[in-house]
């Protein structure tokens, strides 16, 4: 009942700072021509997660992602998967960091933390994950002394199936905040994101907090590459945390189209040993 209770205070919190603030308060009337994007991308990793074998991974996602106003964007997120093992679950981490540049909203990681799936077989798996919808908007606009922030929330779906050990079969529910700033061509970004995972039997799981601090520097007016440190609580009662450093590369190849590209070193042991991915994101 208290997990319960957290949640919709979180969300009542969110939506009374946002829109019943004047200050705060967005229109209900474009501000901007309607906008969208579409990214697909694959994402790969590989660890033992504090087990005794290694597990491979692959997340892909199908993203669209709408903006209306200059301030709010919503998304939907549709990722297929595919694991070698079922005892790992890759849903963990992925509400993280939804924004890097504010057109974009890249995919998030596919990164597992903990064992304790249902699925019974030793071989690969595969099927179509959890779906993720997303809801962000600029409270504060940056200018030349305060930095860009951006309250997000989100949910994630149980579309994943359980008997294989692609997802948990609960619906989560997440809250975050990131901030941005430009200091001449370098842009830093920190972002804070806690997570309300709904109680499946056999997981262990437990609510969450996961970050992101990146710095980036535009190189040329196409490329700007970044360097980034994710991490989380344990997200379940028999796991680590989750730590991992990450090369990125945003890749803007005409006015529509860019490219997403990054690879990452896990730090703990709960994180994959390696990993790294590629999105093609057209913006129309």
């Amino acid at each position: 009942m208290t997990g319960t209770y957290l949640k919709y205070m979180s969300l009542a919190l969110f939506l009374a700072i946002t829109w019943a603030n004047p200050v705060l308060a967005l229109s209900t009337m474009p501000e901007k021509p309607q906008n969208a994007s579409l990214s697909l991308g694959v994402e790969y990793a590989s660890g033992n997660y504090g087990t005794a074998s290694n597990i491979r991974s692959f997340y892909m996602p199908l993203i669209a992602t709408w903006s209306p106003t200059d301030r709010l964007d919503v998304g939907i997120e549709i990722p297929f998967l595919y694991q070698s093992s079922p005892s790992v679950t890759t849903e963990l981490y992925n509400a993280s960091l939804s924004t890097t540049t504010a057109e974009t909203t890249p995919s998030g990681a596919a990164v597992a933390g903990y064992s304790g799936a249902r699925g019974s077989s030793r071989s690969g798996v595969s099927g179509l994950g959890d779906i993720i919808l997303r809801l962000g908007v600029i409270a504060l606009a940056e200018d030349s002394k305060v930095p860009q922030l951006r309250p997000s929330l989100y949910v994630k779906c149980p579309s994943a199936d359980v008997s294989k050990g692609l997802g948990t079969g609960e619906f989560d529910f997440g809250v975050g905040i990131e901030a941005s700033k430009w200091l001449g061509n370098a842009q830093l970004i920190g972002e804070g994101f806690y997570t309300f995972q709904g109680k499946a039997e056999g997981f262990n799981l437990q609510d969450y907090l996961s970050y992101t601090a990146a710095v980036g520097y535009q190189v040329t007016e196409n490329i700007k590459p970044m360097l980034m440190v994710r991490g989380a609580t344990a997200p379940t009662t028999v796991s680590g945390v989750l730590l991992e450093a990450r090369a990125r590369v945003i890749w803007t190849l005409t006015g529509n189209t860019s490219l997403d590209l990054y690879g990452s070193r896990g730090i703990a042991d709960a994180s994959p040993e390696y990993g790294g991915g590629l999105a093609v994101i057209y913006a129309f």
